[in-house]
């Protein structure tokens, strides 16, 4: 075989191996050192969740919602509704402050959510909580790579 082909093939088994969203309820999978959390909503609506291994990497999400791509690494980023509280781009984790409210704070609500919102510009759109828990690991589980920055 040549290399262009050993590369197709091996780019292929990555990427049936990542996390793809599950329809109203969520998945895990992983991929190039990276675990991932993901769900949608059925419209096209997604969160993934990417949580490396690698120790100089940390949590990061990105959402994609009407067509429309959001990171929680770029300016801004997006907000989570968790039962009614917003935390403001939870997944940026990269400031002593933002990343003790990741860690003491959001994920452990997340975990729990009975309602998830995501919003962004103004609007606000539903997202499922159902198998959420038995997905997202505890932050303190040995398995769980979702590290904070701080």
């Amino acid at each position: 075989m040549n290399t262009k082909t050993l590369l197709m093939v091996a780019f292929s088994c990555l990427a049936a191996n990542s996390a793809s969203a599950g329809t109203n309820t969520w998945t895990t999978g992983w991929a190039m050192g990276t675990t991932e959390y993901a769900v949608d909503d059925g419209n096209g609506n997604e969160l993934v969740i990417a949580c490396p291994s690698d120790d100089d990497r940390y949590v990061s999400a990105s959402a994609t919602v009407n067509g429309r791509g959001y990171s929680s690494e770029d300016g801004r980023g997006f907000d989570l509704i968790v039962d009614g509280k917003t935390f403001h781009n939870p997944f940026y984790t990269d400031c002593r402050a933002c990343s003790s409210i990741f860690t003491h704070e959001f994920w452990g609500a997340l975990r729990n959510a009975n309602r998830l919102q995501f919003s962004a510009q103004g609007k606000v759109f539903n997202l499922p909580t159902e198998n959420l828990k038995a997905v997202l690991p505890a932050l303190n589980d040995e398995n769980n790579s979702c590290l904070a920055a701080w």
